[in-house]
């Protein structure tokens, strides 16, 4: 019994090491692909045999030197992807038993025919990849579809790097369209993005905008990467965008946002008039000018009377066209309503610089000073009321109407806000 139990342990010894002996592996993966070639049906276990033994041994020193080894990694994998595109074809919700393979089998040609030592097989590897560059390409799509993100970008990346291989070796008999390599790479791109790899995203983008083949959404998409960490870099991009597509409504917006968010208002305004003729029924844009003119009336109002007015004016007019066309726009009918509590608050702080002076010309003037205001916080009442009807839960709408019914003094009113406010607050 012991006699036997060593000899158990003999065989599996044995056994061990010719599993790790990755040269014969890989012959051995040759044997197994071939046999499955004869009958993929009922010798399917044969290709998974293979791909356990290429993925176990292709890392070996002499084995990854060896340009054979990679001519059938390469197979190994595209057989995995012909007969995934085969199964995806019938039932596009099948499971895809290997989502790295379109990658792996370029990998493998790549590296035999930059591995080869005699011409035949850098020949061979070419023709194996121009034959399989199709079905690659079909994966990528598959594979976004099926929600991997990540394996897609390996494979549509595989797709354009595989044919650009091609190009180079003068290997152009295959079924891939030539239209199609940049469009791979544009995919690759956005399903780097999907998977959350955004430095392979901008790295992809970047490339096209290179190239001078990036549409106007690649401009947007490198532009909103890099304009959180990479200030330079996206002004740069922006404005190549916005020459190179001027029309382009989604560049157009990205950069009003921008100057939005850095606050150069005086720039933004050229951009949004322009705004305005390629999409004049956009609601939205009349309410973002009116803001811009509001903002610059309140900054000139101590400075500039004259200038001030004129603001003031056009954004009042900005927002009328803006009700004009969206007569329940609840954004245009709290910002008249703003604008005119505004105007009068500033009347307020007028108010306050002549309020210590008790002469008959001091106290005349306070009295006209208080009328403008408490006709103006008028003005700016049934704006207010009205976008409570379309938002009652807007907090600052409510707070504006219980501080115009506190200086009418209307307790009660002020009360029932208090309570609105106190609802709102317990949400």
């Amino acid at each position: 019994m012991k006699k036997f139990f060593v000899l158990s342990m003999a065989l599996g010894l044995a056994t061990l090491v010719a599993a790790q002996d990755p040269a014969k592996d890989i012959k051995k993966a040759a044997r197994l692909l071939g046999t499955y070639n004869l009958d993929q049906v009922a010798s399917f276990d044969k290709l998974q045999e293979a791909i356990a033994l290429v993925n176990s041994s292709i890392n070996d020193p002499v084995v990854k030197a060896d340009p054979t080894a990679w001519q059938t990694y390469g197979e190994v994998f595209m057989a995995a992807v012909d007969n995934d595109v085969k199964v995806n074809v019938l039932d596009s919700k099948a499971p895809i038993t290997q989502p790295l393979a379109p990658s792996k089998a370029f990998q493998g040609f790549k590296m035999a025919s930059e591995l080869a030592l005699k011409g035949y097989q850098s020949k061979d590897a070419m023709k194996a990849l121009s034959a399989g560059l199709q079905n690659i390409y079909y994966m990528g799509s598959a594979l976004y579809q099926a929600g991997d993100f990540s394996s897609a970008y390996e494979a549509f990346k595989a797709t354009y790097d595989g044919y650009q291989l091609l190009l180079k070796n003068k290997e152009i008999t295959t079924t891939f369209s030539a239209d199609e390599a940049p469009k791979a790479l544009y995919y690759s791109g956005l399903c780097a993005k999907q998977a959350g790899m955004n430095d392979k995203a901008a790295a992809v983008f970047q490339q096209l905008v290179d190239q001078g083949s990036a549409d106007a959404g690649v401009y947007e998409e490198l532009f909103n990467m890099y304009k959180t960490d990479k200030q330079a870099e996206a002004d740069k991009i922006l404005a190549m965008g916005r020459e190179k597509y001027p029309d382009d409504t989604g560049l157009l917006y990205a950069e009003i946002n921008y100057l939005l968010a850095k606050g150069e208002l005086v720039g933004l305004i050229d951009r949004l008039e322009k705004a305005i003729k390629m999409e004049p029924e956009n609601v939205s844009i009349y309410v973002t000018l009116g803001q811009i003119y509001d903002k610059l009336y309140q900054d000139q109002s101590t400075t500039d009377a004259a200038g001030s007015m004129d603001n003031f004016n056009k954004a009042m007019s900005y927002y009328q066209q803006a009700l004009a066309k969206d007569a329940k726009s609840f954004d245009a009918v709290y910002s008249i309503g703003a604008l005119w509590y505004n105007k009068a608050a500033a009347y307020s702080i007028e108010l306050n610089s002549v309020s210590t002076d008790y002469s008959a010309a001091g106290t005349k003037k306070y009295e006209a000073i208080k009328a403008q205001m408490d006709d103006t916080f008028v003005k700016a009442l049934p704006f207010f009321l009205q976008a409570e009807q379309l938002n009652p839960k807007d907090a600052n709408t409510l707070i504006a109407l219980k501080e115009i019914y506190a200086r009418q003094d209307k307790l009660d009113l002020v009360e029932q806000y208090k309570l609105k406010l106190e609802n709102i607050n317990k949400q």
